[in-house]
């Protein structure tokens, strides 16, 4: 709305000066257009009737109802000719707004609405930040936070805790007897004796060989033997040495059919304790048999009569080399052992991928029954691997009667 500047213009056709010549125009229905110009020309004429004074206190009076009986710098009057001169412009200015207001209505009425623009979509995670108020205690999150894991603290260790180290053990050689076939494929079974490296209590001790030696015998026989186990599923617990006898401590009793189950235990508790001393069993489970035929309740000890033993033993021991040892190329290889032959008579070779490459023939210190020691040396031994024999043959038709195997290398 632009005001016109004070002062007569010719172009405003009449109107009064200082009046304001498009008020209301712009957007005014045509219809209502007469009207403001009649409400217009009544405002002017009322104005030119008035004649401004100083009316402060009659303005007052008359806002309070009150009767003045002169006008500072006016003529007096009664208060009935200031009310009607004061109708007389009042009137036409309410008619004047009234107009106002009803063209004010109608403009408002046909402008069009003004839209807001369009917010084009956009991605939460692109514009607007995540809210940082917190989430009520209990109330699951709308938005899903990931949480670095938080490195495992170090174990902590008490300092009451006492770390106990496994116990020490220092390397053994200890005599263990296995169970096997005089001949591969006989059913004749007997005892054969072998000095194995194993691992004891440190400081070793007969009590701590005794039994290392007896886990070796009870154990799983070694690879391309022909020994056999009467021990499946039983283990030694402990060994006591005492000055009338030896106690072995088994988990339970053997149910095998090998008739020298109990004495192979027997051998080998008194040979690694080097005491001939009778040997009792206990049993963890409270059984009542070592294995059949013999009862927990009995002590047993190893024969002394030649014959007695010849029935429990090999005929042949090799003693060294060991089984599976290395031994020195280019150099000849020493052997000894124990044996019962006829006359004495311990035959030899040496095998190489199943053929021989050397042989002989030697005797031992006695003649069966007795048990005797015999040794010999081979020709200087190429590298490789073998398979030492050492056996006896019969009198009668050349059989093999009895024998013993050891593998070896040579490097």
């Amino acid at each position: 709305m632009n005001p016109v500047p004070t002062g007569s213009d010719p172009g405003s056709e009449g109107e009064p000066v200082g009046i304001p010549v498009n008020i209301g125009h712009s957007g005014t229905d045509p219809g209502l257009r007469a009207t403001e110009d009649r409400l217009r020309r009544a405002l002017e004429q009322d104005a030119r009737s008035v004649t401004p004074t100083h009316r402060l206190e009659a303005i007052l009076a008359d806002a309070h109802g009150e009767s003045f009986s002169s006008v500072r710098g006016g003529s007096s009057g009664s208060p009935d000719g200031l009310n009607s001169r004061h109708r007389r412009w009042l009137l036409p200015a309410a008619a004047a707004a009234v107009a106002l207001v009803v063209a004010g209505t109608v403009w408002a009425v046909d402008r069009l609405p003004v839209q807001a623009p369009p917010v084009a979509a956009t991605s939460p995670s692109a514009t607007t930040p995540p809210s940082t108020a917190p989430t009520p205690s209990g109330s699951p999150s709308s938005i899903p936070t990931q949480t670095a894991e938080r490195p495992s603290p170090p174990p902590t260790v008490s300092a009451s805790a006492t770390v106990v180290p496994p116990p020490a053990t220092v390397p053994v050689s200890v005599p263990v007897y296995y169970l096997g076939p005089v001949v591969g494929g006989s059913a004749q079974v007997r005892l054969f004796r072998e000095f194995v490296t194993t691992t004891a209590g440190s400081p070793a001790t007969g009590q701590s060989r005794a039994l290392a030696a007896l886990r070796l015998a009870m154990g799983t026989p070694a690879a391309g033997s022909s020994y056999r186990s009467a021990w499946n599923g039983v283990s030694p617990q402990s060994v006591l040495l005492g000055p009338a006898g030896i106690t072995v401590r088994l988990s339970s009793g053997s149910t095998s059919a090998e008739p020298l189950a109990t004495e192979q235990l027997v051998w080998t508790v008194q040979a690694a304790l080097g005491k001939s001393l009778p040997v009792g069993f206990t049993l963890a489970d409270g059984g009542s048999s070592v294995s059949p035929g013999h009862p927990a309740t009995a002590s047993y000890t190893r024969p002394t009569d030649p014959m007695a033993v010849l029935a429990q033993v090999a005929p042949i021991w090799v003693d060294e080399p060991a089984r599976g040892a290395v031994v020195t190329a280019g150099a000849p290889l020493p052997v000894t052992g124990v044996a019962s032959t006829f006359e004495a008579t311990v035959e030899w070779e040496l095998l190489r991928d199943g053929r021989r490459v050397d042989r002989g023939v030697t005797t031992a210190a006695q003649a069966a029954p007795a048990r005797a020691p015999y040794t010999f040396s081979t020709k200087p031994v190429p590298a490789g691997s073998y398979v030492l024999r050492v056996f006896e043959s019969s009198a009668n038709d050349g059989s093999t009667v009895a024998e013993q195997r050891v593998p070896l290398t040579a490097r």
